[in-house]
């Protein structure tokens, strides 16, 4: 069945054909994963073949401190899940493209890029393959200063892979780099270039968070150096680096995951047991580290060296995005959550003015509803996020876009960029240097089932920017 390339969330639900033809594209794709991915970095294009869509990854986990009636935690659309995993698009103004990543459907990493002024998706080039069908394997981007495209992705039970592009912005030739880490223990890189003519890319390597850096496009990384450390438990960070001159300012900020007192350690499983808001940041590309205020950390941080933004009490914290405004104040997304009922109350802590300030913006039903922010400018903050339920109580529901006027102290919502869908949106994810291009592409999410057993496994890719006036489906093409 030939799908209308572009529509609307509300036409797509009404018209997105039977399963037998779902099942046949997503069968046709994953035959094709399968004889395109026998080697782990390919160095020609190997595309995803479609019928117009892009789809992705359908994955599910957690078993425990479920809610009643519910085999799972959470589960549903993860081509571009988690929190963790950042960037996975990136707005390059040298070419007027933005590049992201996400999960096919056979959890491969795959990379396309839409081209501003074509108003067109480039066919989606898949760059491996994973072990399993487990998203925490998904992709991350680096374009570096020549424009060479980086993607990063390892999860426990596989070394973090590193490939890059065989020339600047092309995504149709491939070559692989040095594993970051070959020990198989080590999960989410995020990379960032916070000096000239190097690569930065932080990663949890339990029990702590470390990082490596390397000074020749991947072909080598210096040694290991442990920046988080916790005695009990595991970490989870989200980063963001600032841009323009050299050196690029990095700030991290992050929880804990374990311990608690006896009777939660008693009561709930170790997914439900993650604390706090903590942060640093590094000014001089992670050679030494700093609280807000200045002062210096020695490395590793632990937690009673951490300077904590949030205590979350025995409630539990899932860290969302970091952002920056234009003179590098950081803006943390976060939601503090009733692990008992999953209520979510989604928070923002900002730094300005010397103090940490914490806001109230939403509520939704579940601590894996995933969400992101897009700063436009100073005095126009906008939070995107599935904060209204279309299947209530499994994660992810319709997108809201949530705006502050006056700097993160209050928030509105302001259009409801998703309405009447079947399934659920989740995992936004903003594009990096989004302020540089022209409000068409800001942020992008995935769209499927929630519900265990699914409907259907078809998980479809979206995107969003407020010139676009309405959310469109990504599929090759033009719209």
């Amino acid at each position: 069945m030939i799908m209308q390339l572009w529509v609307t969330v509300v036409a797509f639900v009404a018209a997105v054909g039977s399963e037998t033809d779902s099942a046949a594209a997503r069968s046709r794709m994953r035959q094709q994963e399968r004889r395109m991915s026998k080697r782990n970095t390919p160095s020609a294009a190997q595309t995803v073949p479609a019928d117009g869509d892009f789809r992705g990854v359908w994955y599910c986990c957690g078993t425990a401190n479920t809610l009643p009636g519910r085999k799972y935690v959470y589960g549903g659309a993860k081509a571009t899940y988690s929190a963790w995993h950042r960037p996975m698009a990136v707005y390059a103004r040298q070419v007027d493209r933005t590049f992201f990543v996400f999960g096919t459907p056979g959890n491969c990493p795959a990379i396309s890029y839409y081209d501003h002024k074509k108003r067109a998706f480039a066919e989606p080039v898949i760059l491996g393959r994973n072990i399993d069908g487990n998203a925490h394997r998904n992709p991350t981007i680096l374009i570096d200063e020549a424009g060479y495209i980086h993607v990063f992705r390892g999860y426990g039970g596989m070394p973090v892979h590193v490939t890059r592009s065989g020339a600047p912005f092309d995504i149709t030739r491939w070559t692989p780099r040095t594993a970051v880490e070959t020990d198989k223990a080590s999960s989410y890189p995020q990379p960032w270039q916070l000096e000239s003519g190097e690569i930065f890319v932080s990663y949890r390597r339990a029990p702590g968070w470390s990082y490596r850096l390397s000074k020749d496009g991947g072909g080598s990384w210096e040694p290991t150096v442990n920046l988080l450390k916790v005695d009990d438990g595991s970490i989870y960070a989200i980063t963001t680096a600032e841009t323009g001159r050299y050196p690029r300012r990095l700030h991290i900020a992050w929880s804990r995951l374990g311990g608690g007192t006896p009777e939660e350690v008693r009561t709930k499983h170790l997914w439900a047991r993650r604390y706090n808001v903590y942060y640093a940041r590094s000014d001089d590309g992670g050679r030494t580290w700093r609280r807000s205020d200045g002062t210096g950390y020695t490395l590793p941080i632990t937690e009673p060296a951490a300077e904590k933004v949030y205590d979350c009490g025995q409630h539990g914290c899932w860290l969302k995005d970091i952002q920056l405004d234009s003179t590098g104040n950081p803006y943390i997304v976060f939601i503090d959550a009733d692990v008992a009922t999953y209520r979510s109350a989604w928070k923002l802590a900002v730094h300005s003015t010397g103090a940490w300030r914490i806001a109230d913006v939403a509520v939704s039903d579940h601590m894996y509803d995933g969400g992101a922010m897009a700063i436009l400018s100073d005095d126009d903050l906008r939070i995107y996020a599935p904060t209204t339920p279309s299947q209530p109580q499994y994660d992810g529901g319709e997108i809201e876009e949530w705006r502050s006027v006056d700097g993160g102290k209050t928030w509105q919502n302001t259009a409801h960029v998703t309405t009447g869908s079947a399934y659920s949106h989740n995992h936004v994810k903003t594009v990096l240097h989004h302020e540089r291009g022209n409000g068409d592409f800001r942020v992008f999410w995935s769209y499927g089932d929630g519900r265990y057993p699914p409907a259907t496994r078809d998980v479809h890719l979206y995107y969003y920017g407020e010139r676009m006036g309405q959310a469109k489906r990504i599929a090759r093409g033009r719209p």
